[in-house]
């Protein structure tokens, strides 16, 4: 198809006799008459035009090279050790270009700037280095996702127990266990997989297109069609396809926010910087994926594709490793012990067997199936159900776990890293303070919107004293606001285009009830100076309906106040008080106007000498009145402080990091209650990244939140990405492991409760799979001793079926401990239970075991004493001590927990089944049970809930003090200090309400 649209389009320029292209050559043959005004360029110009920058160039030996080698490098990174380097990458260091002089630049590419690159040298370049894409981050594949719940120790001890059960000849005993792992990795993939379709990856910095100029005229092509030497034309609202070096600005500003944090657009121009200035500082570039906010410029491209600094945090991520979490990391030890623990189980009932002359064949039946009976049924189910019923009701509120394993790191998170702009800051301008030269300083507060689809906000005056200044006094300030602004408005009054320093301006104007799109139609602007580096403030000249024509000024408060009619005194109060809100972090500008045509009474003119009036550039400008200071900040997100509060309160420190200036910085964290030793300003992509990996490398588990291109890195290398739904960049998206779909911080707390609770609840189901089955191998072992066999292989399977999913499923829904946010966050690097917790799990199962055993011996040695009697009263004591056992697991709180008591009773209803029913009777070998025995039998597997209730009403067990531990110190980048802020806990231990109840 593209074949022919080339052979159309050449057809069509004139003196054009025949034109073929051939697709599988990459060949275009193009037959020119002899007096045919087309020139060669304008040939290679429709070619350009055409050239598909997505598809692979045309065939040859050489490229068939090539391309084996890249898979072959593609099949080395995929396989090889974390952190490797990318063979594709350049590691040659880039040419910094900002610290090069204009000339400099047009010597290096070849290039005039009245003119452009010619269309065939633009065409031999894009050959040359390829189009300007960037890969972009791919989401996981389905294949990928599904593998991450297949290859798990838990879900490998389960196939083992199947392919065991198939041994013995099991078969239905194998398929109810597959169909366990069936469930465990349906639940998973489905779940992430939902997660994986929310996200779209990179596709906000797909430019299409971009205008340049080539061959003296300016043109627009497709963004993967610039090269290096381009010159790039842009103007207000346009997206960056490229990093470019500028050569010409007016009143330019560039929204960089996505790649330097920077909340405030950056004025540019064409002056070189220094060599060392980090990417926020280069004033005189122009970078991919960034957005020109005002004004115009021309630059000169000198980078393209992965060349970018897009390309450059491209790559950081791709040798950014995903960390285990902490649970997959415990439940994989736990896992092994679990497999060793069954293996040693049945080497030691062989041994005793050949010992005591037993068969070889009874004796493999037997180690066989106490190895299954060791390996827990639900063992796998617990952690996938858990974290994907979490999952869920995250979701419910607005939280999108992307991977399932991070529902309950979060849950462990002891630090969380999160960058400020549009993460704890709303990433939009807004005024804050006025300062009125005959009110004094104003504070501005806002409420919730005053209506929808974009209506200002409605918001409160405050003076000084405390008390409610009057809007009207504030009229002067809102005509400047409106009229001197470059903005535009909807049919709805919202702004639409504009800087952020204009938009807030103008919203503040319609928020104190000034008609700004009345009088903007009405007093027409007639005149303008533009701000500029000799001019550091806009001037505005407008016909007004009432005043007349006036002259209306905003800028930089110095200069401005400079030229304003102000004694000398009240001069330095105003310039102290632009230093005391700047010193809050807020961005000040000063106001004023003058009726024009007003000049001040001529410099130098003598009663008696001659008037200076032919000469206008002598006579002074009449003095402006100053409306007053208004001082302008991106405030905190609504909810914040009070969520960070909550985390603190919880032992979870918060470090703010961002690209913006320190003082900026620190007032934020000021008011959000972040200490100054935990703000990082001026942080760079690489900086961020550097700060979570020192944290980690202390022993801490740590989230970091962001929104930006800026923050891709960072993101995936912590424990927790967690990115913003709304106003995040589909790069933070993709690679984060958690979404807030409505930018709401705020719920992170509610999160990382959900991963507390998480976690204890799949601790509990965890110790309760671990003692009752534990319990099922002491009794096999010690049968073995006095060479019996107690339960026979499908009674333990029964037994495992029974008591190992439905109840400890339950317990994994438990509700959350009262003190689940009033305790520090746990060791990561703590075992799932320690040794105090092993011997009491170790108690619970030989209690189990004992009155298994007891019932067992009642069985074969009181009156009709046989062996299926006693296996069958040992049986049915075990089930009914392991469901009850499931009790004593519950949490602290008060709360019911229904699905527990459903799962309990219909365990034991099944179990009245097995008991009673003939043919399942036949199948577990077991005999029906007079009234008598099956009494001795439920009394005995009462006994030690019995026991253990009276223990807890009588002489309740001392509580386990749980310490906080600090992370470790000695790190060059953060010092020992700064690794973990005190928290303001009670004076006496935390201690965790569970263990006081146990």
């Amino acid at each position: 198809m593209r074949a022919r649209r080339i052979e159309r389009a050449l057809g069509e320029l004139p003196g054009v006799s025949e034109a073929r292209a051939n697709e599988h050559t990459g060949t275009v043959l193009c037959v020119l008459a002899p007096n045919a005004e087309t020139t060669r360029a304008e040939v290679l110009s429709i070619l350009a035009e055409h050239e598909d920058s997505q598809g692979p160039p045309p065939p040859s030996l050489s490229r068939i090279a090539e391309s084996a080698a890249a898979s072959m490098r593609d099949m080395i990174r995929a396989y090889g050790a974390n952190g490797s380097a990318d063979d594709d990458d350049d590691t040659t260091p880039a040419t910094p270009w900002h610290a090069h002089s204009i000339e400099e630049l047009t010597q290096a590419f070849s290039v005039d700037l009245q003119r452009g690159l010619a269309a065939t040298e633009a065409y031999r370049i894009l050959r040359e280095v390829g189009p300007n894409v960037l890969a972009g981050i791919a989401p996981r594949t389905s294949l990928e996702i599904l593998a991450g719940q297949v290859f798990t120790v838990p879900t490998a001890l389960l196939a083992g127990a199947a392919g065991l059960s198939v041994l013995l000849g099991d078969l239905l005993e194998a398929g109810a266990i597959l169909l366990v792992v069936g469930s465990n990795v349906v639940v998973g993939y489905f779940t992430e997989s939902r997660a994986e379709e929310l996200l779209d990856a990179w596709s906000k910095f797909r430019v299409e297109w971009a205008r340049v100029l080539r061959d003296g005229v300016e043109t627009t092509v497709a963004a993967s069609d610039v090269v290096p030497g381009d010159v790039l034309c842009v103007r207000a609202g346009d997206a960056i396809a490229a990093d470019a070096r500028i050569v010409e600005a007016t009143d330019l500003t560039v929204d960089e926010s996505t790649l330097t944090g920077e909340s405030e657009p950056a004025e540019k121009g064409t002056a070189a910087v220094v060599e060392g200035a980090p990417v926020a500082d280069r004033d005189d570039m122009l970078y991919a994926g960034t957005v020109v906010a005002t004004g115009s410029a021309r630059a000169i491209v000198v980078a393209t594709g992965r060349a970018t600094e897009l390309g450059a945090i491209q790559r950081a991520l791709s040798h950014t490793a995903d960390r285990a979490a902490p649970l997959e990391q415990q439940l994989d030890q736990l896992g092994r012990r679990v497999a060793a623990l069954a293996l040693g189980s049945s080497i030691a009932v062989t041994a005793l067997g050949l010992l005591r002359g037993q068969p070889l064949a009874a004796l493999a039946r037997s180690a066989v199936a106490l190895g299954v009976a060791a390996i827990p049924e639900g063992f796998p189910a617990v952690g996938t159900t858990a974290l994907a019923l979490a999952s869920q009701r995250l979701n419910r509120k607005g939280i999108v776990i992307r991977r399932l394993a991070a529902a309950e790191t979060l849950g462990a998170v002891g630090v969380v890293c999160a960058d400020k702009t549009g993460t704890l800051t709303e990433n939009r301008m807004r005024v804050a303070e006025v300062f009125l030269p005959g009110e004094g300083l104003v504070r501005v507060e806002y409420g919730a919107p005053s209506g929808e689809n974009g209506a200002p906000p409605s918001l409160g005056l405050v003076g000084e004293d405390g008390q409610r200044v009057p809007v009207s006094s504030l009229r002067e300030i809102g005509r400047i606001a409106a009229l001197n602004a470059d903005v535009e408005l909807d049919e709805r009054d919202a702004v639409t285009s504009g800087s952020g320093t204009e938009r807030a301006l103008v919203e503040f104007a319609m928020a104190i009830g000034y008609p700004v799109r009345r009088r903007r139609g009405a007093a027409k602007r007639v005149r303008e100076e533009r701000r500029s580096a000799e001019r550091p403030f806009m001037v505005t000249v407008h016909e007004h309906p009432d005043l007349g024509r006036i002259e209306l000024v905003k800028g930089a408060p110095e200069p401005v106040i400079e030229r304003a009619s102000v004694e000398p005194s009240e001069r330095a109060r105003l310039l102290a008080m632009n230093e005391a809100m700047a010193s809050r972090g807020l961005r000040v500008l000063a106001l004023a106007w003058r009726k024009d045509g007003e000049p001040l009474q001529r410099a130098g003119r003598r009663a008696d000498g001659p008037s200076h009036a032919s000469n206008p550039e002598q006579t002074p400008e009449a003095p402006l009145v100053l409306a007053g200071l208004v001082g302008m900040r991106d405030p905190p997100r609504r909810g914040v402080r009070e969520a960070l509060a909550v985390l603190a309160g919880a032992g979870v420190r918060t470090m703010m990091l961002t690209g913006d200036q320190a003082r900026t910085a620190q007032a934020i964290g000021a008011e959000l209650g972040i200490g100054p030793a935990n703000v990082y300003s001026r942080v760079t992509p690489e900086a961020k990244l550097d700060v979570v990996r020192e944290l980690q490398d202390g022993g801490a588990i740590v989230a970091m939140t962001g929104d930006g291109v800026n923050d891709g890195p960072a993101l995936k290398a912590a424990d927790v990405g967690v990115a913003m739904g709304e106003r995040g960049t589909d790069i933070a998206r993709a690679v984060a492991d958690v979404v807030l779909a409505h930018d709401d911080l705020g719920s992170l707390a509610d999160a990382v409760s959900e991963g507390r609770r998480l976690y204890d609840n799949v601790r509990r189901a965890i110790e309760y799979l671990v003692a009752t089955n534990a319990s099922e191998v002491m009794v096999m072992l010690a049968g073995s001793v006095v060479g019996a066999e107690p339960l026979g292989p499908l009674q333990l399977l029964w037994i495992n079926m029974l008591t190992d999913v439905a109840p400890a499923l339950a317990l994994a829904i438990e509700p959350a401990d009262a003190d689940v946010m009033r305790r520090p966050p746990r060791d990561p690097q703590a075992p799932l239970f320690g040794p105090a917790r092993g011997k009491k799990l170790a108690r619970e199962a030989s209690k189990m075991a004992a009155i298994s055993l007891a019932a067992y011996g009642i069985g074969a040695l009181g009156p009709g004493a046989s062996l299926p009697r006693a296996r069958t009263m040992s049986f049915a004591s075990l089930v009914v001590a392991q469901l009850l056992h499931a009790r004593s697991c519950r949490s602290s709180g008060s709360q019911p927990n229904p699905e527990l008591d459903r799962a309990l009773a219909a365990s034991l209803g099944l179990q009245a089944v097995a008991l009673g029913l003939p043919g399942l009777r036949r199948v577990l070998g077991t005999t029906p049970l007079g009234p008598i025995d099956l009494s001795i039998a439920v009394l005995l597997g009462l006994l030690p809930t019995l026991a253990r209730e009276g223990k807890s009403l009588f002489n309740p067990e001392a509580p386990i003090v749980v310490e906080r531990r600090d992370m470790a110190a000695g790190s060059t980048l953060i010092g020992a200090d700064d690794r973990r802020a005190p928290v303001d806990w009670a004076s006496s231990p935390v201690m965790f309400e569970e263990e006081a109840r146990r």
